[in-house]
């Protein structure tokens, strides 16, 4: 099974993906995690993160090709660009989109205190993912791919939330 997960930063992508993960025994490949490892040897991909910038779609679906390695799997965090959407040579099994009011959102990352959760850069996230993501989300929607889970509400009441979506479709 393929699974996308799509919202915006700090609407729980990674934690729901983790569950998703454990539930379905899929591997889960993070981009976010992935991402910020490269950056550590890497000034420029460095340098997009500190500014909360996208990192350019051909180094971003280079690398995930190169992380997927089995048939069941849940991307977490990709794709953010309709250019990185249409480079996947499948077709998701299902798209999960956290949809979380952006009060929330800005609440959620200013707790989680990583280094690049600063009020500048979740106002630039936030434009770049209006701009950039939410034609995505419109794009797997088109495709009737997409299935919309409230994500405001607290972690457990989200995971099963989902869970209801997932059992649906097996």
């Amino acid at each position: 099974m393929k699974i996308i997960i799509l919202g915006p930063t700090g609407s729980g992508k990674g934690t729901q993906a983790k569950f998703i993960s454990r539930l379905l025994k899929l591997e889960h490949i993070e981009i976010g995690a992935i991402l910020r490892k490269e950056a550590k040897r890497n000034k420029l991909i460095k340098d997009f993160i500190k500014k909360g910038k996208l990192i350019h779609d051909d180094i971003v679906i280079k690398i995930i090709k190169s992380k997927i390695k089995s048939n069941d799997f849940i991307l977490d965090g990709f794709p953010r660009t309709l250019k990185q959407a249409k480079s996947l040579k499948f077709k998701p099994d299902l798209v999960l989109f956290l949809n979380v009011d952006k009060k929330n959102i800005v609440k959620r990352l200013l707790l989680r205190k990583r280094e690049d959760d600063i009020k500048e850069n979740i106002e630039e996230r936030d434009k770049i993912y209006l701009k950039k993501t939410i034609p995505v989300v419109n794009y797997y929607n088109k495709l009737k791919l997409l299935k919309k889970v409230n994500g405001n509400p607290e972690i457990k009441q989200v995971s099963k939330n989902i869970k209801k979506v997932l059992e649906k479709l097996i």
